[in-house]
C-alpha cells in the first residue's frame, strides 16, 4: 500500500509521527508533504505536490489540525481520505483556548471549516469515544465514518530508561501548556498543602495562564515548588522527568476533559511513570483507576495532595500500577499496533 500523508501541522508532531512511523513498520510506503508556507501559498504548494504524486496512491492521510487540506484533497484526488483529526479545530481554539466567543463570527468560521472537513473525509480519527459523540452532534455527521484512534507516543522521543536513578526526595512533576483545562492552580495549592511532607513539586509549564499561575505562586509561596518556564530540550526533559516519582495529568473540571486524553498520559506510560489525573471521562476510556493510573477529584487540591501522599507511602502498590500501565502501552499502544488497527479500519471503507 502507498499512503500520501499531507499536513498543515509539522510531521514531527506526535499526532502525525506516531502513525507515520507505525504505518512504515507495517510495510506501508509513505509519501510525505508539509509546507512551511502560510495562507494560500501552502495550498498552492500542496496542489503542485499532489499533481506530481497522485498516481499510484491508495489512500490520502491528512494530518492533525489540517481541515483545509482534507477538503481540497477530497475535491481534487478522488482517493480515500483519512483525517487524523484528534479533535476539531473549533474545540481546540474556541472551547479550550477561548480564542473567541462561541457565538462570534470567528468561531462560526472554525466550525464551518471543521464541518466541511469531517463531511469530506471517508474516515475521521478521534481521540476518544466521547469525542466521537461530541463531533457527531456538533457537525451532524454519521458515526460510521468516525473511529477512535489512540494518539500513542513517539517512541524515539519518550521511552523508559532503566539507568536513570530517581531523586532521593519524592518528587512530583506537572508539565504542559497552561490552559484552562490543565488545572495548574490545583498543583500549586496541593504543593502548599504538602510543603512540610518531604515532597517536592516541579512544574515545567508556560502558556496562556502564565500570569495567573505566577501570581498564585507569589501569593502562596510554596517552598517545595520549582517552576520552570524555560524551554527544555527533548533530552533534558526526558532526563528530568524520569528522575521523578509521579507524573500529573489534567486536573481541572473543564468540559473538554470529558473528551480528551493529553499526550503526557501516553508519554508517562511509555516512561514507566505512575500517572495521577483528575477522574474525568476522557482519560478513563484509556486508563483504569488503581490499576493503570491514580485519580483524584477534579479541581480539588486537597484530594490531589491526599493521593500524592498516599502514593509516597505505598511504593509497592505504585509499582504494580506502573507495571500494569507499561504493559498496556506495550500490548496496545505501540505505534505499529495502532497503525495495524487503522489499516484494518481503512480496509472496510
Amino acid at each position: 500500500m502507498r499512503v500520501l500523508y499531507i499536513s498543515q501541522s509539522k510531521l514531527e508532531n506526535s499526532v502525525n509521527s506516531v502513525y507515520i512511523k507505525g504505518l512504515e513498520k507495517n510495510d506501508v510506503e509513505i509519501i510525505k508533504f508539509h509546507s512551511s508556507q502560510k495562507g494560500i501559498r501552502q495550498y498552492i504548494d500542496m496542489l503542485v505536490f499532489l499533481n506530481k504524486k497522485r498516481h499510484g496512491i491508495d489512500v490520502v492521510m491528512v494530518g492533525y489540525d489540517s481541515p483545509g487540506f482534507v477538503i481540497v484533497s477530497a475535491l481534487v484526488l478522488g482517493k480515500k481520505v483519512v483525517y487524523n483529526a484528534l479533535c476539531s479545530v473549533y474545540e481546540r481554539l474556541i472551547v479550550s483556548r477561548n480564542l473567541a466567543s462561541r457565538f462570534s463570527v470567528k468561531a462560526f468560521g472554525y466550525w464551518l471549516l471543521d464541518f466541511f472537513a469531517v463531511h469530506s473525509a471517508d474516515l475521521v480519527m478521534l481521540e476518544t469515544n466521547n469525542q466521537i459523540d461530541y463531533i457527531k452532534k456538533l457537525f451532524f455527521v454519521s458515526d460510521k465514518k468516525l473511529v477512535r484512534a489512540w494518539t500513542g507516543v513517539d517512541e524515539d522521543k519518550f521511552y523508559y530508561n532503566p539507568i536513570v536513578k530517581k531523586n532521593d526526595v519524592f518528587t512530583v512533576v506537572f508539565r504542559g501548556a497552561l490552559m484552562p483545562e490543565a488545572g495548574a492552580d490545583v498543583v500549586v495549592r496541593a504543593a502548599k498543602i504538602l510543603e512540610n511532607q518531604s515532597i517536592k513539586f516541579i512544574m515545567v509549564s508556560n502558556g496562556g495562564e502564565l500570569k495567573k499561575i505566577t501570581d498564585l505562586i507569589e501569593e502562596l509561596k510554596p517552598k517545595n515548588l520549582k517552576f520552570i518556564t524555560d524551554f527544555l530540550s527533548q533530552e533534558d526533559l526526558l532526563l528530568l522527568v524520569q528522575q521523578l516519582h509521579i507524573s500529573l495529568g489534567q486536573l481541572s473540571d473543564h468540559d473538554r476533559l470529558k473528551r480528551t486524553i493529553p499526550h503526557k498520559a501516553y508519554e508517562s506510560l511509555a516512561m514507566k511513570l505512575p500517572y495521577l489525573t483528575a477522574s474525568n471521562p476522557g482519560i478513563l476510556e484509556l486508563l483504569t483507576p488503581d490499576e493503570t493510573c491514580l485519580t483524584c477529584n477534579s479541581a480539588d487540591a486537597e484530594s490531589l495532595a491526599e493521593k500524592i501522599l498516599w502514593a509516597k507511602n505505598h511504593p509497592q502498590e505504585i509499582e504494580m500500577i506502573v507495571e500494569n500501565g507499561y504493559q498496556l502501552y506495550q500490548t496496545k499502544l505501540k505505534s505499529d499496533i495502532l497503525a495495524r488497527e487503522l489499516l484494518d479500519r481503512i480496509a472496510k471503507i
